[in-house]
């Protein structure tokens, strides 16, 4: 048993997004997404893996495929893999995202800590 203090891995971004790894193995890895006020995490897919995001501040537009979604504090979505989405920071404050994804991904690249 491990227990995590979420607020350990929050953080004002230097830049635009701070990825910090929480936890990971092979069947799973969960982080937390910093994105910067009026910045947006690039668009992108989780190949074959299910991504769970749960918003813990702020407000954005969650963009999918062709879709969008406006997300805000305590709102939890699931996305499919092959899905392409990006993030929208609305705010004016830092968003702070709760992101698990399963399985985690076998590269190495997409399972570390993340400065953009």
């Amino acid at each position: 048993m491990k227990k995590f203090e979420l607020n350990d891995y929050i953080q004002e971004p230097k830049g635009k997004v701070a990825k910090r790894v929480i936890f990971k193995d092979d069947n799973v890895i969960t982080f937390i997404l910093n994105i910067a006020k009026r910045q947006s995490l690039p668009r992108h897919t989780h190949f074959g893996s299910t991504v769970l995001i749960k918003v813990i501040q702020g407000s954005a537009n969650l963009n999918y495929d062709d879709k969008s979604i406006g997300i805000s504090q305590d709102n939890l979505v699931q996305l499919d893999g092959p899905e392409e989405m990006s993030v929208d920071n609305l705010g004016e404050k830092t968003l702070v995202l709760y992101v698990t994804i399963s399985p985690a991904p076998s590269d190495d690249k997409f399972t570390t800590d993340v400065d953009l």
